[in-house]
């Protein structure tokens, strides 16, 4: 699938399963899940793809950069106690530093789009700050899945050889357009409950 899918999926499938019920929780299921939506797809370096892979990376930080903003304005208290545990933050920005060149350098569809990378990245978001972490989990793993339905094996136990792929459809074609717009339309609706929700 395409990164603008992943991103919509992703955000809707973690506002799904967390149901926040705070404006902060809101963000903070936002956040993870844009960036666990896209980033099993660091890894097109020499790819067609690389450009649109980048595109859903930029996304990601943009809505991420948006709610910080949002986060000083309106003191949601997102930095603020991310500030006061420093040590773990650095250590888990440290870690996802190190996963995201891991992944950067790594063959397309090999570590990134494993359980074993899902559950490390899932623990680097969790050191950076706990609350974003499950959020991130459930977007990584939708993004996994989404895969699967592909026409490419997903090497969901890498560093194991063995892969899924269930080839119901392609990237880039209908599929594609169809899990984009369901995923955006769920993400608002969603989004939209969440925030009635938490100013009722």
């Amino acid at each position: 699938m395409m990164s603008k899918t992943h991103l919509a999926v992703g955000i809707a499938t973690s506002l799904a399963v967390i149901r926040p019920q705070t404006i902060q929780g809101c963000a903070i299921t936002v956040i993870g899940g844009a960036v666990g939506g896209v980033l099993a797809d660091n890894d097109i370096l020499d790819n067609d793809y690389q450009a649109d892979a980048l595109i859903g990376q930029l996304l990601a930080f943009g809505i991420t950069a948006i709610v910080i903003v949002l986060d000083y304005f309106f003191q949601l208290g997102i930095c603020s106690s991310i500030y006061t545990h420093p040590l773990l933050p650095i250590i888990g920005g440290i870690g996802f530093v190190i996963l995201y060149i891991i992944g950067f350098l790594s063959e397309h569809r090999t570590f990134t789009h494993s359980f074993l990378a899902l559950i490390l990245y899932t623990l680097t978001a969790w050191l950076i700050y706990k609350p974003i972490a499950l959020a991130v989990s459930v977007a990584y793993l939708s993004h996994i899945l989404l895969d699967v339905l592909n026409k490419r094996k997903v090497p969901v136990l890498y560093p194991l050889e063995f892969g899924i792929c269930l080839k119901l459809c392609y990237a880039n074609k209908t599929a594609n357009k169809a899990f984009m717009y369901v995923g955006l339309g769920a993400s608002v609706v969603l989004l939209a409950v969440c925030l009635i929700l938490s100013i009722t």
